[in-house]
């Protein structure tokens, strides 16, 4: 009874080894990539995290080091203070996501290297064969590296996809890293909420920048992509959804915000002003096409109708 329990549980592993193998992200290449701008054009080549060369920021930073304000690229010496820190900040990012590659590659192949070979020792031990000392220790001996391996993986893995802003540029575009980072919403959608007699931004926070971003996590939330308005069933959410009124749209109005202009440091400069009241709005008003009043926006969502791709997640709003 036991050579059987030995054997199932040996395969099981085996086979989940497998399964999550053909699941890993950076081994299946689902991110982290080189691309390839224009016809796969080696000059417009964007680095991806397996072959960014991290060296590069070290010479980067005793390079913008050795300069005075004066002849370096800054306003101030807080501005280039500022500067220094992104590309420390950007050397040690690049170095734990190689060694998030490194742990995933080796990781998940000794799972499946070492979940194979107990799984035919466990064949052979069901067998007859008197093999079961032997048979102890390899497994023993490789459930702990396994596991030693995957932990590792797992909290590097964490802290990369929960704390890092995706998209977040570093020696590429030094005066604004944001600008391919979007400003990252609530499951529902939402990035502002009234409060207190006005909008402010849900994750703004004056001492740290990042959190106001996206992070690779976020990629999970369902109202980040495609959008369909079904005009046959127009409920609240239908009305809720569109745009917020403006001179240049005299369609109803709503309460979400084009997602196109919600990137870059300027978000977070307007997120600085909503919060310390430098922004006088009153509430968004929600309307339908006759200008008939439906209710208010306690939030303002960020909503985009006119993307059609399912890259992240998609939403369909039928009513």
């Amino acid at each position: 009874m036991k050579n059987l329990i030995f054997l199932c549980i040996a395969s099981a592993i085996f086979i989940f080894s497998v399964i999550v193998l053909n699941c890993a992200p950076i081994i299946n290449g689902l991110f982290g990539k080189s691309k390839y701008q224009q016809n796969g054009d080696l000059a417009n080549r964007l680095y991806g995290w397996a072959d960014y060369p991290c060296i590069s920021y070290t010479h980067l930073y005793n390079d913008y080091k050795d300069k005075t304000v004066e002849e370096g690229l800054w306003t101030s010496q807080e501005d280039k203070d500022y500067h220094l820190d992104l590309v420390k900040e950007a050397k040690n990012n690049c170095l734990k996501k190689k060694a998030m590659i490194g742990l995933e590659y080796s990781a998940f192949n000794i799972n499946v290297i070492f979940g194979f070979i107990c799984a035919i020792l466990g064949v052979l031990l069901y067998s007859g064969n008197n093999i079961g000392k032997i048979v102890g220790l390899i497994g023993l001996w490789a459930g702990i590296i396994g596991f030693i391996l995957t932990y590792v993986y797992i909290i590097y893995s964490a802290i990369i996809f929960v704390n890092d802003v995706a998209d977040k540029e570093y020696g590429i575009n030094v005066s604004d890293p944001y600008s391919n980072s979007y400003i990252t919403t609530k499951s529902d959608g939402a990035y502002l909420k009234w409060k207190d007699g006005k909008y402010v931004c849900i994750f703004y926070d004056k001492d740290n920048k990042d959190k106001l971003y996206r992070k690779y996590s976020d990629y999970g939330n369902k109202y980040l992509n495609y959008y369909y308005f079904d005009s046959e069933n127009k409920n609240d959410k239908y009305y809720k959804y569109q745009n917020t009124a403006s001179s240049s749209n005299p369609r109803s109005s709503g309460c979400s915000t084009p997602f196109s202009s919600l990137n870059g440091k300027k978000m977070w400069e307007t997120c600085k002003n909503y919060d310390e009241g430098n922004v006088l709005t009153s509430k968004y008003k929600i309307t339908d096409e006759n200008g008939n009043e439906k209710g208010e926006c306690d939030k303002v969502y960020e909503i985009d109708d006119s993307s059609f791709t399912e890259e992240k997640k998609i939403c369909i709003i039928t009513g």
